[in-house]
């Protein structure tokens, strides 16, 4: 009544566990880079001020940076596991293909 094919491609999900492994990479440079533009900052800062302008910069750049990573790094885990979780069903569809492949010669 109702078909719809259901695709599982091995390759995208290690492709996009790897797009994410790549970002999280990305945003911890971009944090070390930032880190270190606030250490520089902090040494023209050395007042009161100085100091709650450098702890609102850090809670408003850095905070948010590392709830990121953390997201990213939980989707990139999770992309691993189901394909570590679906590799019965990947290689038993290769030798479904197969079989196939080679009743139809």
């Amino acid at each position: 009544m109702f078909g719809q094919d259901i695709v599982l491609d091995e390759e995208t999900f290690e492709k996009a566990a790897e797009d994410f492994e790549n970002l999280s990479n990305k945003l911890k440079n971009l944090r070390a880079d930032i880190e270190s533009m606030l250490d520089d900052i902090k040494a023209g800062f050395d007042t009161p001020a100085g100091v709650k302008f450098i702890n609102s910069c850090e809670k408003n750049l850095l905070e948010p940076l590392d709830n990121q990573k953390l997201v990213i790094d939980h989707i990139k885990e999770t992309l691993r596991i189901s394909k570590q979780q679906y590799e019965s069903v990947f290689s038993e569809y290769s030798a479904l293909q197969n079989t196939i492949n080679s009743v139809n010669k």
